[in-house]
């Protein structure tokens, strides 16, 4: 037993330390890893790109063209050895030997140039035809980023930016030219054609109530009798009217003498409502600019510099004025200048007096959506009392002695746009007109039945004889045997 019992215990501290040995080595192996993958790293990052490449084979190719951006080279390797590079123009394209048999080619301006390749013995081998231009493969994804509904290509013509394809409209065309123009390109040639110009329709609704209301309510005495006539307390226009007759009036009542007095009660209440409705609407190009009048002119008298006085005529009436530009995705920007405008009384002089209402607004909206632009709530409220002096102030009875006024004006006002995209009818389709529904009526239909116009379905009515009970149109009687 105790023979046995000695393996046992032996084992058991050997399996104890390749435990321990086992558990004291992982940190170590977790190290080497980690210094491994930073390593690795390393190498990957200080490893060299590969740069642009391209072979030039002098057995099968004589001239080599190669389009190169600015600031931008590529590395030329070659077939066979070349003994001595020359550029035509180095300000164009700079070509540095790299070995015998490969080049470094550096685009240094705008334009073409040509870099010649000779022997040892001076012997021309090869030719290489430069162009250096913009990098027109960053420019025409910057432009499909932009347009992504134009089909615009960008190529290089003498080092020159050259656009072609179709661009939907003006506004398109003007962003290309303007994305070239941020890569330095010093000529653009433009060939791009637009495919059609977008119609916009614009309604604008103006709508406007004005709405008044006035309450007065006093007493006018009025006194007369020997050779005296006053009056105190004004009339329903004017309550203090003849007010400055007071020392008059007191006068002849202390002084009797026959005097008469009456006294009226002015009393009124006036309403006022006017409604302001103007749709006008009309349509243009997309960058168009259109303008729109329902009205007319008045004459205006000015005085030029010499004091001369000069007509002028002015415009009023509902204008409309306004530039679309069509987006992408269907929305459109709009610059509006709507205006209502009427004549809302006369000077002394005889000049008219207008009363106008315009706005000038730059909106974006889509195909369909509407857009309150503007909007105006106004509230007036005028409260006027005219008494007498110590009478109007006494309790209950000196409102025999007042006479008060209120007047009230509101004052609503709203304008709103709605956009929208239209197209032509097609070619045979009759365009609907206000017309299309009345017809003039005729002499019969004026004097006999009182109508100025007449529909469709009334002149149906009369044909068929619609509401007629027995017999209707022409009956003659031809009499017995006939």
């Amino acid at each position: 037993m105790p023979m046995l019992a000695l393996p046992t215990k032996v084992d058991h501290k050997m399996r104890s330390r390749s435990v321990r040995s086992a558990v004291a080595s992982r940190p170590d192996s977790r190290a080497w890893l980690t210094w491994s993958a930073l390593l690795l790293l390393c190498c990957l990052l200080a490893w060299p790109a590969k740069a642009q490449t391209v072979h030039y084979d002098l057995a099968t190719t004589s001239v080599m063209r190669i389009n190169l951006p600015v600031s931008q080279a590529v590395t030329v390797t070659i077939s066979g050895v070349v003994g001595k590079i020359v550029s035509a123009d180095p300000t164009i394209a700079e070509a540095q030997p790299i070995t015998d048999r490969s080049l470094y080619l550096v685009g240094r301006g705008f334009g073409t140039t040509t870099v010649n390749l000779f022997s040892d013995a001076g012997t021309p081998i090869g030719l290489l035809a430069v162009e250096v231009g913009a990098d027109t493969a960053d420019m025409a994804a910057s432009i499909r980023a932009a347009l992504p509904s134009s089909e615009v290509k960008v190529s290089t013509i003498n080092g020159r930016v050259q656009l072609s394809g179709n661009v939907p409209d003006d506004l398109a065309m003007s962003k290309a030219l303007d994305i070239v123009a941020q890569y330095g390109s010093p000529a653009v040639i433009n060939t791009m054609t637009i495919s059609g110009g977008r119609q916009v329709n614009l309604e604008v609704r103006i709508l406007e109530a004005q709405r008044d209301a006035g309450r007065q309510l006093g007493i006018q005495w009025r006194a007369s009798g020997g050779g005296f006539s006053g009056a105190l307390g004004g009339s329903v226009d004017d309550p203090s009217n003849d007010a400055a007759s007071f020392s008059s009036f007191i006068t002849s009542i202390l002084s009797g003498g026959g005097v008469n007095i009456t006294a009226a009660i002015n009393a009124l209440e006036a309403k006022r409502l006017v409604r302001t409705l103007a749709e006008p609407n009309l349509t243009t190009l997309s960058g168009v600019n259109a303008s729109f009048l329902a009205g007319g002119q008045i004459p205006i008298r000015t005085k030029n510099g010499d004091g001369d006085i000069t007509i002028e005529y002015r415009d009023f009436g509902v204008r409309l004025q306004f530039t679309p530009v069509v987006l992408d995705g269907d929305r459109i920007q709009i610059h509006l200048t709507p205006e209502v405008s009427g004549i809302g009384g006369f000077t002394t002089a005889g000049d008219p007096v207008f009363n106008t209402r315009n706005l000038d607004a730059t909106v974006e909206l889509r195909d369909g959506q509407s857009f309150s632009v503007a909007g105006l709530l106004q509230n007036e409220t005028n409260l006027k009392q005219d008494q007498l002096p110590w009478l109007g102030d006494v309790p209950i009875l000196g409102s025999l002695f007042k006479s008060s006024s209120f007047q009230k004006h509101d004052t609503e006002l709203v304008v709103i746009v709605t956009p929208r995209l239209v197209q032509p009818s097609i070619p045979g389709q009759v365009a609907a007109s206000p017309l299309d529904q009345t017809l003039p009526a005729n002499d019969v239909e004026f004097f006999a039945l009182g109508q100025m116009e007449v529909t469709p379905k009334m002149l149906e009515t009369f044909q068929t004889g619609a509401g007629v009970a027995g017999p209707y149109g022409y009956i003659i009687d031809l009499g017995e045997g006939s």
